[in-house]
């Protein structure tokens, strides 16, 4: 009797001793491997570090662009802006039959300067004495922009002009018409019996 229980702790100890060895050998396992994706994770993360370091690197040693030609793109937009709106002034008071006088040749004249302002500006803002040359070029920019709303505001006078006349006289025929046809429905409204008839006093 008590050497069969001998017998079966001795298995049991076998058994367990073997279990013990099966499980250390898997976590032993389990970190190797852990550790080696941790590397290798690690090692794409480094060199993916390095890559973006080494990028940042080379765009803060790229010389700084020259920020000039937003200035140089804003005054050409602005320019044909200034053009578009006294062509389009003059196009609508012809339209309108209001008198424009010789504006149409002076915006005529207008986009032609305005066409050799677009050039110089396209041209300059890429030269070493860009400066200079667009600090002299200013002023003619502002004369082509003050020329343009010049043109614009007459001809949007013109226009002005021309419908102020119609539209007084319009309210005037309105008015009266209104007048007419109160006292029309009153007169009718007597002769229908409507309306007593006021007695003399």
């Amino acid at each position: 009797m008590l050497s069969s229980v001998a017998v079966r702790a001795g298995e049991l100890m076998a058994t367990m001793l073997a279990a013990g060895i099966v499980v250390l050998a898997a976590a032993v396992t389990g970190v190797w491997w852990l550790r080696r994706r941790v590397r290798r994770r690690l090692g794409t993360i480094n060199h993916a570090a390095a890559a973006a370091h080494a990028g940042w690197r080379w765009l803060l040693s790229q010389p700084v662009q020259d920020r000039r030609w937003l200035a140089v793109t804003r005054q050409r937009r602005t320019l044909w802006r200034a053009v578009s709106a006294a062509e389009h002034a003059i196009a609508t008071a012809q339209q309108a039959g209001a008198p424009t006088g010789d504006l149409d040749t002076l915006c005529r004249r207008l986009r032609r300067a305005a066409q050799d302002a677009d050039r110089f500006l396209s041209v300059a803002h890429g030269a070493a004495s860009w400066g200079r040359e667009a600090g002299q070029a200013q002023p003619d920019i502002d004369d082509l922009l003050t020329a343009a709303g010049l043109i614009h505001d007459t001809a949007a006078s013109a226009v002005a002009s021309l419908s102020q006349p119609a539209a007084g006289h319009l309210a005037d025929d309105v008015r009266r018409e209104a007048e007419a046809l109160a006292a029309g429905l009153t007169s009718a409204a007597h002769a229908a019996g409507l309306i007593p008839a006021r007695t003399a006093r």
